[in-house]
């Protein structure tokens, strides 16, 4: 549990608070640094979450702002076989009154975290590009160790088997030793790599700082508050993105809008067009905090 945490309330207290918010609450979540729920409605933004949809359908891609369209944009991809994605809209002031609409996509979009008119994720990309490399080429040089371990205890289970049916006793006895030795080295070389996988995640959730409207900057370890392990892509999804990039800039938030546009998830959870609030596994979680300070 995050060392900031003093006294929170139990999940069914918070659950309790987070049932007494208004209905058109869309992004929202309890605080423990201030023991508050906090939240937005979607205000202005739906009118400019249909703008960008009507953009998809003329465009056909999400890039429309750049001059040299790529590929890797097209909205083909949401009508393929891995289904839709989550798309969100925040209306915003700057500090001289003005309307400031940011937009982002849940995770990747076609393998790229980046696209130009669009919010950047939650966490350092250079960080991440030179961890993920390092994290690479140690599993996979673990990986070669485990496929070597295996022929290894291949060849010795099958040499154990050859000395049963026609070695003698000493022959079969020190055959079973060296399968044994093999196979036990195969089980560490898998653990080694399963150990060193695990070690890996809490470093890559590191490269999350997330920053609320007070000006507090913390690890995303630091601020999923619930006892639990935190689910992969937390920090990834459209409101802790579109909300981090606002408090960097001295954005004030106004309304927030997500919507889903493709075909329909293989859950049937999520459907075309669709407008959701964030989501409560992988946000509600993060977005008290992300939100304090408004």
């Amino acid at each position: 549990m995050p060392d900031y945490i003093v006294a929170m309330k139990n999940i069914a207290d918070i659950d309790h608070l987070l049932t007494a918010l208004p209905k058109d609450a869309t992004c929202y979540g309890y605080c423990p640094d201030c023991d508050e729920v906090h939240y937005l409605t979607e205000g202005n933004s739906r009118k400019y979450a249909l703008e960008l949809m009507a953009e998809f359908e003329q465009n056909k891609r999400i890039d429309f702002q750049s001059p040299d369209p790529e590929p890797l944009f097209s909205t083909d991809s949401l009508w393929e076989k891995r289904g839709g994605q989550m798309f969100g809209v925040l209306e915003c002031v700057d500090g001289d009154g003005n309307t400031v609409v940011l937009r982002a996509f849940s995770g990747q979009f076609n393998t790229r975290w980046q696209a130009e008119g669009w919010v950047p994720p939650t966490f350092d990309l250079v960080g991440y590009y030179q961890l993920m490399a390092k994290i690479e080429a140690a599993v996979q040089q673990m990986t070669d160790d485990i496929e070597s371990c295996q022929q290894k205890a291949d060849q010795g289970k099958l040499k154990f088997e050859e000395a049963m049916g026609s070695g003698g006793r000493a022959a079969q006895k020190d055959c079973r030793r060296q399968m044994k030795e093999a196979f036990k080295a195969l089980d560490l070389a898998r653990k080694n790599r399963r150990t060193y996988s695990q070690s890996m995640m809490n470093v890559f959730l590191d490269l999350y700082q997330l920053q609320n409207f007070k000006g507090n900057q913390r690890a995303i370890l630091n601020v999923f508050y619930e006892d639990r392990g935190i689910p992969t892509g937390t920090g990834d999804c459209c409101a802790p993105k579109l909300l981090h990039n606002a408090a960097q800039k001295g954005l004030t938030p106004l309304g927030l809008t997500e919507f889903y546009f493709g075909k329909a998830n293989k859950a049937s959870t999520r459907f075309h067009k669709e407008f959701y609030p964030g989501c409560k596994n992988k946000c509600q979680p993060i977005l008290g905090y992300m939100l304090c300070g408004l």
